[in-house]
């Protein structure tokens, strides 16, 4: 493996990390808003209430989307494999 080849399987790791962690960090700060936003309204000031509505907000996304993510990654796992498999010792 040279030089060009490793770096594009990190720039190709990189985005791949970017692509699998976006619909968490989206759904996390768009229910955040939300529920900040609704906590202003009412003026209920509790952090356990927002905390436990972001984490069912994170299960469900994990749950619609695990297929997803799992197929993303082993495809670049299965990448990385066979470059590995054609290294020349």
């Amino acid at each position: 493996m040279n030089e060009a080849v490793i770096t594009q399987l990190t720039a190709q790791m990189l985005w791949l990390v970017l692509l699998v962690s976006l619909p968490i960090v989206l759904v996390t700060s768009l229910v955040g808003v939300i529920v900040g936003l609704i906590q202003a309204l009412t003026q209920i000031q509790d952090q356990t209430v927002q905390f436990l509505i972001k984490l069912i907000a994170v299960a469900l996304t994990l749950a619609i989307t695990w297929n997803w993510m799992g197929e993303m990654l082993l495809s670049y796992s299965l990448q990385v494999f066979r470059q590995i498999s054609q290294l020349d010792l």
